[in-house]
């Protein structure tokens, strides 16, 4: 149904918003400055939509290992961010999921997925994450304590 599917682009979006190597990647303007880079992710968006436009369920030849290689691939080409946490993975299975569920009626995962987005990005809000070097950091105290670590 057409409300199902609105809830299941709501629930895509948060589920990209929420996403922190995209987030990132849009906040610190890696796509080529900031308004370029929230372009680049609504064309994301936009290509999952192309392809999970609810006409059908499953999909014909595209799984979520296609969809997390094509999100990594893409935050790699536009971004130039190197996925090492798997992340992509866990985005393409939720995103998977709600689509399954939405395309049953069930719209109850894609509005966590919402109202989840809406409380990390509140937290993150109250709590930027800093994003920055420690090379120096490292030298001041790491050894000290992890020899008292050994000694317990």
């Amino acid at each position: 149904s057409t409300n199902a599917i609105e809830e299941f682009r709501a629930g895509v979006t948060a589920c990209l918003r929420s996403w922190s190597a995209l987030r990132t990647a849009v906040e610190s303007g890696w796509g080529g400055g900031e308004r370029e880079s929230q372009g680049k992710a609504d064309d994301l968006r936009k290509s999952i939509f192309d392809i999970m436009d609810g006409s059908q369920c499953p999909l014909p030849n595209f799984d979520e290992q296609d969809l997390a290689d094509n999100l990594a691939i893409y935050l790699e080409e536009e971004f130039s961010v190197t996925l090492e946490d798997g992340s992509e993975q866990q985005v393409a299975d939720a995103i998977f999921r709600m689509y399954e569920t939405c395309a049953k009626g069930d719209t109850t995962l894609a509005r966590e997925m919402v109202a989840r987005a809406d409380r990390a990005v509140e937290f993150n809000a109250q709590f930027p994450v800093q994003i920055q070097t420690t090379e120096h950091d490292d030298d001041d105290g790491d050894e000290d304590m992890d020899d008292t670590d050994n000694g317990n």
